[in-house]
């Protein structure tokens, strides 16, 4: 599934650098899933977590520096003074403009970096190598019990290849889609009123009934109707056309790869259902259905063109979707938000894309670096993000003021839930926004829908606060397909070890797969442009022709390996 907020740019992880990509389990009796059981600890590893968690934690205050792009981010929140009282630890953060892998690289060429930061993958190893990072195993030995109680059984996975611990991230206990997670296809209320609440399956079936919303309404509010819009400027593109054809397929998401059942990886762009992608998007553009300004609009632009209300559908995760529903609504325009829908390329497909992988590796992996004085007071201060009460306190906020509780349940109180409506940045003023952790977000997140030792759910977000979000037309288009939230569109949940567009690919792919993408960047625009069948055959075939003398069967092969090694790595580390 593609991820919110940082999508397709994320930095690529490498097997050695791995944070954990991985299964959920847990080793603690005091977390828990939905319906899973705690699996004991070696006696060794209980032991060493007993003695630790009984240790009397060292509150003398301490300040760390660490790194963030984020002008936001402050220590100045109720949030942070909490756990400042529990830990002792106050943040001072660094503040990067500008380019923030730029100044990675200056920091470690001058040797003066902050306490803590937050690396992708390919910096942790430039940082590792350069020894400019501690490893994290004996401080977690001796100071992480909750740290190795939520990792559980598939702690080894932190390691990299030489056994030491780099970074560390979050892990996803939760077994089941977050409740605010939402399939990718988009088309808009009113479309599917007028056209009496039909079942969208299929790619078909969207262009008829967007055709024929668009014949009744050529116009929009005193401008032209949009009938399928999508952005090519720009890295969205990989997003926005290569992403869809993923989606439609019931793929399982490895960027612009798919994987086969023997573990041969293919370049999606020149599937059969990349061709079958890009026919529907020409049978749309030769039809003046798809936005005339599809090839020079960046996301921006596109998110422009919805908040207009004149976008019939699209392809746009929710992160691409933005506030644009906001803008919407505040307009006076509920009509004009958007129901988001699987589609696929033909009925009965079988969609194996909702899959959650159990940490947050990629970007965002804190690091501690040599620079630091008292590194153990860190990771004291992390295995406090890790336990059950600092989940609470970074993800719930303070209680009395965010939260209460009401017969034995957290729920958020009618002040934090009119605050965060009326105030866009309060996540930031309360101190509930943290520097990344990993692609799973703020703090040491442990997931949407995951449960913790008593019984209640680790973060704010549950299936009836998602409820209690919608407003009454959004209720109303559910109630017609007889759902209650987006993510009841969703297949169910797949545990995956990782996605291919997590991994580092190897040196020998830059050259060829810079040639690839420009190839395809290219000449896609024609595919999509061309006036007839016989021209769409034709500038299809060059473009594949193109791509293949680039060095496609070689760039193909070393993914493929790419992929084998890191499931070779990932079972042996399990012990598998």
């Amino acid at each position: 599934m593609i991820r919110k907020k940082n999508a397709r740019h994320f930095l690529l992880l490498s097997v050695s650098c791995m944070a954990a990509i991985t299964f959920s389990g847990c080793t603690s009796s005091s977390t828990d899933t939905e319906t899973a059981t705690p699996k004991a600890t070696t006696a060794e590893s209980t032991a060493a977590a007993t003695a630790a968690a009984s240790q009397k934690p060292n509150v003398t205050p301490v300040t760390f520096s660490m790194s963030t792009a984020d002008n936001k981010i402050s220590w100045d929140n109720p949030v942070s003074k909490k756990l400042t009282e529990k830990t002792g630890v106050s943040l001072k953060y660094d503040l990067i403009v500008g380019d923030e892998k730029q100044k990675w690289d200056i920091w470690l060429a001058g040797g003066d970096y902050p306490d803590i930061i937050p690396l992708d993958p390919v910096h942790i190893k430039k940082y590792k190598d350069a020894g400019a990072i501690i490893p994290l195993n004996d401080l977690i030995d001796k100071y992480g019990p909750n740290i190795k109680a939520k990792y559980g059984e598939y702690f080894n996975l932190l390691k990299s290849e030489d056994g030491k611990i780099d970074s560390i991230s979050s892990v996803l206990l939760n077994k089941e889609a977050s409740p605010d997670a939402s399939p990718n296809f988009i088309i808009q209320y009113d479309v599917l009123k007028e056209a009496g609440y039909p079942t969208i399956k299929t790619l078909d079936q969207l262009y008829d009934i967007i055709s024929t919303y668009v014949k009744n309404h050529p116009k929009i509010d005193g401008k032209e109707t949009i009938g399928y819009s999508a952005a090519m400027a720009d890295w969205i593109m990989d997003a926005q056309f290569n992403n869809p054809i993923t989606f439609a397929a019931g793929l399982s998401d490895h960027g612009n790869f798919r994987i086969a059942a023997d573990g041969k990886v293919t370049y999606n762009p020149l599937s059969d259902d990349a061709k079958t992608y890009d026919q529907f998007l020409n049978k749309l553009y030769t039809n003046g259905l798809l936005d005339k300004e599809t090839f020079s609009l960046n996301m921006d632009g596109m998110r422009a063109k919805m908040a207009q209300g004149r976008v019939l559908a699209a392809f746009a995760p929710s992160w691409v979707v933005g506030d644009t529903e906001k803008s919407l609504r505040a307009a006076g325009k509920p009509e004009r938000a958007y129901a988001h829908i699987p589609v696929y390329f033909k009925e009965g497909t079988v969609d194996h894309n909702n899959t959650i992988t159990p940490t947050g590796g990629g970007t965002g992996q804190w690091v501690i670096t040599k620079n630091a004085k008292n590194p153990e007071r860190i990771i004291q201060f992390i295995d406090y993000l890790f336990s059950d009460e600092g989940q609470i306190l970074t993800h719930w906020g303070i209680e009395g003021s965010d939260y209460e509780v009401v017969n034995g349940k957290r729920q958020e109180t009618k002040d934090k839930i009119a605050k965060v409506a009326a105030d866009p940045d309060y996540a930031y003023k309360s101190g509930l926004k943290s520097v990344s952790s990993g692609t799973a977000g703020d703090w040491f997140s442990l997931g949407n829908g995951t449960k913790l030792g008593d019984g209640d759910y680790a973060t704010p977000v549950t299936r009836d606060s998602v409820v209690a979000n919608y407003d009454a037309m959004t209720k109303e288009v559910l109630s017609k397909y007889g759902k209650k939230v987006w993510a009841d569109f969703l297949p169910p949940v797949e545990k995956v070890p990782g996605y291919l567009w997590q991994l580092t690919p190897p040196d020998s792919t830059k050259v060829p797969g810079q040639k690839i993408s420009g190839d395809w960047r290219k000449l896609v625009p024609k595919v999509v442009m061309s006036k007839d069948a016989a021209e769409f055959e034709s500038n299809w075939q060059l473009m594949k022709d193109t791509i293949v003398k680039d060095g496609l069967a070689a760039y193909e092969a070393d993914f493929t390996k790419l992929w084998a090694d890191f499931n070779t790595s990932y079972h042996k580390q399990l012990g598998k």
